[in-house]
């Protein structure tokens, strides 16, 4: 730990849950936090506090930087499909000798009339798409477009806080598109940001005339009113399940988090 009274605290961010672990801590007179954003968006959120944008190099960058900042503990809140930094976390947090939570919001859970088909993988959510259920609302963002890519025979309208860019990985398919106006005609774009409620929602839908949804089971509120929706109008949703998380200290809530910190 820290000489000081006052505790280092890194959060990984992007989440809700990491917004409002910065708005508590920045009031907290035990906690100095730093929020780590993953920089995807050309206009991010800010939290409240200190924050820094950008990647850190991987494992070894983590564990230099958690070392060389003085880092008391790390708040993994990132999105639940963060796979790749959640996991970069653990192993930089273990190299370092830093506590480490993460924190994972409960999953959606399929309900009476849900109609969900559930894969691991983006590409065989885009083989399972039945050729009837065009036009498809896909809401996974815009960096995994590339598993639909070869589906021609399916009018997609996907939905993302911004438009594709050259700089995104394509790593579902040889094809490389480097702006919205370079994809297939089949794939039409909408940009909007979240929170959505029921009646936008179901108005998207209708007048789309949308028969099936692909989204990540990501949970929370934010996004939830789209499977309401689909509930009601009967149409199918085929459903990411989420990534294993490594092993180590996990909770639900920021109030667990925050709890936990106190004990450290």
């Amino acid at each position: 730990m820290n000489a000081s009274m006052t505790k280092k605290i890194l959060i990984l961010g992007g989440s809700s849950e990491a917004f409002t672990l910065a708005e508590k801590l920045e009031k907290h007179p035990d906690f100095k936090a730093i929020s780590s954003l993953a920089g995807r968006t050309s206009i991010p959120r800010k939290p409240a506090g200190t924050y820094r944008t950008g990647g850190f190099g991987g494992v070894e960058g983590l564990a230099k930087y958690i070392t060389d900042e003085n880092i008391d503990a790390i708040l993994d809140a990132t999105h639940p499909f963060a796979e790749k930094i959640t996991n970069n976390a653990s192993l930089a947090a273990n190299q370092a000798k830093c506590p480490i939570i993460h924190i994972n919001r409960p999953q959606w859970q399929k309900q009476k009339n849900d109609n969900w088909l559930e894969f691991d993988t983006m590409r065989e959510a885009a083989e399972a798409i039945n050729q009837t259920q065009s036009p498809c609302l896909l809401t996974i963002g815009r960096l995994e477009l590339s598993a639909f890519i070869n589906r021609t025979d399916i009018q997609f309208l996907c939905r993302a806080i911004e438009p594709p860019k050259n700089t995104d990985p394509i790593k579902q398919s040889n094809r490389n598109p480097k702006n919205e106006d370079d994809w297939p005609k089949n794939f039409k774009f909408l940009y909007a940001k979240g929170p959505y409620n029921y009646e936008d929602e179901h108005k998207l839908v209708t007048e789309h005339k949308i028969k099936s949804i692909v989204t990540k089971n990501s949970g929370g509120e934010k996004a939830k009113a789209k499977l309401d929706v689909a509930r009601d109008l009967n149409i199918p949703v085929v459903m990411i399940k989420r990534p294993k998380l490594p092993t180590g200290h996990l909770v639900e809530t920021t109030m667990d988090a925050l709890n936990w910190l106190e004990q450290i």
